[in-house]
């Protein structure tokens, strides 16, 4: 995983919520991503810890988030939808319709 998050452009997340991937994406893993990476969320909100994101997403403009799930869900952590390198929608799967 470390090799992977050192050299991938594009870091798109997918695991299942459990005791080994909780915060999987921390403070450590996130110093050693590109500067200029984006990290996009598709699972689920506490896979990625908020509070070391946010601090990353200031000291790094360059690099960029996607999530439409959070920490607490269904609420973020403060500051994060006013980053502009933070993209922030409300998760809304649940609203789809499946037609038979």
């Amino acid at each position: 995983m470390e090799e992977v998050l050192r050299e991938a452009d594009v870091i798109s997340l997918h695991p299942i919520l459990d005791k080994t991937t909780y915060h999987l994406v921390n403070k450590d893993s996130l110093a050693i991503m590109k500067k200029e990476a984006v990290l996009i969320n598709c699972s689920r909100g506490p896979v990625i810890d908020e509070v070391a994101l946010v601090e990353h997403l200031k000291q790094n403009p360059m690099f960029r988030v996607g999530l439409d799930v959070f920490e607490d869900e269904p609420y973020m952590k403060p500051g994060l939808a006013d980053l502009k390198n933070a993209v922030v929608v409300p998760h809304i799967a649940s609203a789809s319709k499946i037609s038979e």
